[in-house]
């Protein structure tokens, strides 16, 4: 007759032996040793944009706290589309990361119906780095001075208010879309495939929803002025002038910029990679590096980020519906 101490002692070296082998067939698994060699960093938009700038501020320092060169690269190309497919198809080892915008997320899926990617699907979030505020400015001789009066001529007068963005789906463009959604008004909207400034600043087109950082130049030069901004508080930088939110309750514009990587990249490592950026974030060189540029340092969580995709992207789904947009081709 067998021990069963024996027995019972058998099993358990078979189980530490079975346990050690599945360690052994599946690196990544925990995040001892990781990283051990340079990590690439896709940024899914052309060199010198914003997106660009950032990632390479960040990613320096990040560099250091996890001991591995990050390399910034950027794969520009459909809207963001090109990189983040590149990244969504990459091995989920850890080695592959994005810094991407909340366009790719939230604005692309309905307006692409043959998108190469899911991101909710394809790809695994990391934390949530900045926030990026827009505003209403307006050519300084455009008569309403505040979205009430905006709204009041947009009702007067139908589609004659001109509004311009940098193309069809933009972040302006859907903006703009939501203020007349939520004011029941309509604007002509003005796509554009350059620089919207100089025509906006001789008067051809009226309006625009642009970056905070993008034209705070501009305001304070008195060379436009600016209605509203679009975050749920007034911003430290423009104290004086009102949320848009102030006259239509609800409405929010804020970008956002975050790290991601390919889904099934193993836990421990999106762990230790949030760590680490919220680490980085949460200095103050780099608080004030971002403020200074005119961005929010955030530093979220992955659930975080993941719960704010996931509710951006059901609110911009309802209004691309709700205008039959399509920019497949």
């Amino acid at each position: 007759m067998k021990s069963p101490i024996r027995t019972a002692s058998a099993r358990a070296g078979l189980g530490l032996l079975l346990g050690m082998a599945l360690g052994l067939a599946a690196p990544g698994a925990r995040a001892d040793g990781y990283p051990s060699k340079p990590i690439r960093v896709i940024v899914p938009s052309s060199p010198g944009g914003s997106p660009d700038v950032l990632a390479r501020i960040i990613c320096a320092p990040l560099s250091q706290e996890l001991g591995q060169p990050l390399v910034v690269e950027t794969l520009p190309g459909a809207a963001g589309i090109v990189g983040t497919a590149k990244v969504a198809q990459s091995p989920p080892d850890g080695y592959t990361l994005l810094y991407g915008f909340n366009q790719i997320a939230t604005m692309n899926p309905p307006l692409y119906k043959k998108l190469p990617y899911q991101p909710e699907r394809d790809l695994a979030p990391i934390g949530l780095t900045l926030n990026l505020s827009y505003m209403w400015i307006a050519n300084k001789d455009f008569p309403p001075s505040s979205i009430a009066e905006l709204t009041a001529l947009n009702r007067a007068h139908p589609g004659t208010v001109t509004y311009a963005s940098t193309g069809p789906g933009s972040a302006a463009h859907l903006g703009g879309l939501l203020l007349e959604r939520m004011t029941d008004t309509h604007m002509m909207h003005v796509p554009y495939r350059s620089n919207t400034n100089p025509d906006l600043l001789a008067g051809v087109v009226q309006l625009k929803l642009d970056p905070v950082a993008a034209s705070i130049g501009l305001v304070q030069s008195g060379k436009v002025k600016v209605l509203a901004v679009s975050a749920p508080q007034r911003l430290a930088v423009l104290p004086d002038v009102p949320t848009v939110a102030e006259t239509v309750p609800g409405y929010e514009m804020v970008g956002w910029q975050g790290l991601w990587a390919p889904v099934g990249t193993p836990e421990p490592i999106i762990r230790k990679l949030n760590a680490a950026m919220i680490k980085v974030i949460n200095t103050p060189d780099m608080q004030k590096r971002i403020k200074d540029l005119g961005y929010e340092p955030l530093g979220s969580s992955p659930d975080e980020m993941a719960k704010r995709i996931h509710a951006e992207l059901e609110q911009w789904t309802r209004i691309v519906k709700q205008e039959n947009l399509s920019l497949d081709q």
